[in-house]
């Protein structure tokens, strides 16, 4: 009896360290990036950190793309890392890059504490790209709100 009481107090507390470190690994990233290049179009590039928020996009094809810095909010930042789980990243797979001639390059910079992710044109990699996708559609939501 005691040995199954303390099993269930060990498994209770193996069981919260884990939903804890989960809860934690937002915390962890210190940065994102979302850069798309044209080749010799030029590029946009949105940096995100946990104070600020940066657009910028250079080259002839991108004369509308908004150019700022600004302070960030913290439930913005929340909002950019709250979909992004490390483990998925760990697994997507990078495509092959187009480079100047075969088109753009889209290109996700996750910088954590332990690591820098680069990942290239990862939309092959159905399975693990929908958190990349979900995060380039929150940057460019955000990019109205920070331009005024």
């Amino acid at each position: 009896m005691k040995i199954l009481k303390f099993a269930m107090i060990l498994s209770a507390f193996g069981l919260l360290i884990t939903s804890c470190k989960s809860a934690a690994q937002g915390s962890k990233i210190q940065s994102v990036s979302y850069t798309n290049t044209y080749g010799r179009g030029g590029s946009t590039s949105v940096t995100a950190t946990k104070d600020t928020i940066t657009a910028v996009g250079a080259g002839g094809r991108v004369r509308d793309f908004p150019n700022f810095k600004k302070k960030t909010d913290p439930k913005i930042w929340n909002k950019i890392v709250s979909g992004l789980d490390i483990t998925t990243l760990d697994n997507t797979k990078n495509g092959a890059r187009r480079g100047v001639f075969d088109g753009n390059d889209e290109i996700f910079t996750i910088i954590t504490t332990d690591k820098e992710y680069q990942i290239i044109n990862a939309s092959a990699d159905a399975e693990n790209y929908k958190q990349l996708e979900k995060l380039k559609a929150t940057l460019n939501s955000l990019l109205p709100d920070y331009q005024k």
